[in-house]
Formats: C-alpha cells, structure tokens, sequence
C-alpha cells in the first residue's frame, strides 16, 4: 500500500514537472515569433546614424532616444569583463559563422561592436520572454483563470510586431518587461520592488515616470490614500532623478528632450487615408498604424469587457488613456502607435476578458 502511494506521488510530481515544462515550450515558441516578427523588420536599426546599434554604442545619437542607455550600457558591461583575448577569438567566430546576418536581411553588424550586438540579441530575447511570463501571471491572477491569462498572454507576444509600426528598437522590448513587472507589484502592493525597479525603467525609456501615476489605484487597494499617494510621489521623484542624470550625461547630444508633433496630428487626423495603412508584418501586408478595422476591434473590446473589471483597474486604464493619449498627441509622430505603450497592460487585460467570455459562450451551447 505504502508503495503504491510512493508510486502515485511520483507519477503526480513529474506530472507537475511535464506540465510546466509544456507551458515553458509554448511560451517560447509563441514568444521566439513574436520576437522574429519584430527583428526580421527592423534589426537593432542597424546603419541608421541617429538611432542605429552603433551609435548607442558610441554615444553619438539624437536625443530622446540617446536617453534610453540601459540596455546598449548593460551589453557594454557585459562584453568588458570578457578577457581582450577571448574576446578576439570569439569576435572572429561570430563574424565567420554569421549567424544572425544569415537569418536576418536587415541586420548588418560591424566586427568592432559584434559582441555587443550578439549579446543585446540575447538580452532582447531572454527580456521578451521573461515579459510574456510576467505578463501571464498578472492576467491570471485579474481574471482567476489560467487558460484566458495564458492566452491573453500569447495573443499579445504575436501581436507585439503589429505595435512596431514606423520603428522598432531593443529599449521597446525592455520597456514591456518593466510595465508588466511594475503593474504586478502594484497588484500586490510591493511598493519596495516598485522603488527598486524604477530608477532602471527609467534609465530604459523615459516614459516610465508617466506611467507610475496610474498604479496609484492599485496601490489603493493595500494603503490609506495618503500613503498610496506618498509611494506615487516618491517612485515619481526617484524616476525623475534618474531622468534630470542622463539628460545631464547626455546635454551634448544633438536633439531636444522631446519633439513637437500636436500639428502633424491634426493634419493626418482629416486625412481618410490614414485609417487604411499597410505595412510587412510576418512577411504579409497588413493594417498598421490607425488601421480603421484595429481601432473598430479596440472599441469593440472595451465596450464588451469594461464591465469585468474591477474599479481599480478601471481607474488605472482611464488615467493612462488621459497621460498617454496626450503625450502621444503632442510628442509623438503618426501611426507611431508603440508610443501608446502604456496602455499595454489594459490592452492585454480587456483581450483576456474577451477571451474569458468567448470559451464561456461556447461552453454554453
């Protein structure tokens, strides 16, 4: 009897291990597509002179985007505690096997940064996977329900391309990791993890200090107001620490600390074709950008899953639709719709919902 109890317990445990180790591969795949959909298009931008791997390596960039330094000084730590001799065997393996060239049309790496480059891939895609884990377990613990988060999850890996639309650069990919990781303290009142996340989500992209305003709700459902309010404000003042730094450290840099674009909305917002857009993403020409059939499914989800969220939730998704509908509107380009980033996580949470009712539906009939 003992023994077969032994048995049982054995076969439950490596059922556990089967279990977790199919969810891992799942989550790869699906994130190692998304991840491919974004760098077949776009590289690490590699040649352009303002925004280009290099000039991140060099420091020769125009702001604002010469700000985001974590990742290009994170892979530049990275490669100086390598010994100057194995880094040399190891840059003249990776220049003769050519592996990401031979894969990737747009990417085209010079030996000088070529370790530099091979790690910020890796970095890229150890981030965006650990993001989509992230952001899997925030959706299932909103919604109590494993199979919708894990699918709302995956939806948004494969969707992630469709956000790169005018450009796509390695700091968006760190920015997902820090909104998602952000959102999941403040669902669990870790103002702790928060405070230490902050100054290198800041140092990623700078956005991030708008961002912190909405997870002050979140923050309500575990301390008085006027405690909630206090973490708000200090995250917000550490963020803006770290920001007034590297504006410091990069005062020369040409460029300013953000670019004027409230007119070239107005223009493009009565032009009709604007709403129909195509651009290569996964090989095929599809809607990007305002694509009029996208915004008409956006809508769609809110109207049909605004009821499913809690008042916190919906409190956070109207204070970043205000923020960062307004930065979009005054400082970001057209179509340039990865700059609506911060409302990343509502997204995510409404497909889910959608999901949620969809299995709930067919279960019924």
């Amino acid at each position: 009897m003992k023994f077969c109890e032994e048995e049982i317990d054995l076969e439950n445990k490596w059922d556990g291990v089967i279990k977790k180790y199919m969810m891992f591969f799942v989550i790869l795949m699906v994130s190692a597509a998304g991840f491919c959909g974004f760098f077949v298009k776009w590289s690490f931008r590699d040649g352009a002179r303002s925004w280009g791997f290099e000039a991140y390596m060099e420091g020769t960039g125009r702001r604002p985007a010469m700000d985001r330094q974590l990742m290009p000084q994170t892979v530049k730590l990275l490669a100086s505690l390598i010994p100057e001799p194995t880094k040399e065997k190891l840059s003249a393996k990776l220049e003769k096997d050519a592996s990401i060239e031979k894969r990737y049309a747009q990417a085209h790496i010079t030996r000088k940064y070529i370790i530099e480059y091979y790690l910020m891939y890796i970095l890229c895609i150890v981030t965006y996977i650990a993001s989509i884990y992230i952001l899997r377990s925030l959706l299932t613990e909103i919604l109590s329900d494993p199979v919708s988060g894990t699918l709302g999850a995956l939806f948004f890996a494969l969707v992630f391309p469709f956000f790169e639309v005018l450009g796509g650069y390695f700091y968006d990919i760190g920015e997902i990791f820090f909104l998602f990781l952000a959102a999941r303290f403040a669902l669990h009142g870790n103002w702790a993890g928060l405070m230490v996340l902050t100054p290198f989500a800041e140092a990623n992209k700078e956005a991030f200090l708008f961002y912190l305003p909405a997870l002050y709700p979140l923050f309500l459902q575990h301390y008085d107001k006027k405690k909630a309010v206090g973490i708000t404000l200090f995250a917000m003042f550490l963020a803006g620490l770290m920001y007034l730094y590297i504006c410091y450290c990069y005062a020369g840099s040409p460029g300013d600390m953000a670019d004027h674009r409230a007119m070239e909305h107005l223009s493009t917002m009565f032009n009709p074709l604007a709403y129909f857009k195509t651009s290569s993403i996964y090989g095929l020409p599809l809607g990007s950008g305002m694509f009029l059939p996208h915004m008409v499914c956006v809508y769609w989800l809110v109207k049909h899953t605004w009821q499913h969220l809690s008042e916190s939730w919906k409190m956070h998704a109207k204070i970043i639709f205000v923020i960062n509908g307004l930065l979009y509107f005054f400082f970001v380009v057209p179509d340039e719709i990865r700059d609506l980033s911060m409302l990343y996580v509502s997204f995510s949470i409404f497909i889910s919902y959608y999901i949620q009712d969809l299995i709930k539906k067919n279960m019924e009939t």
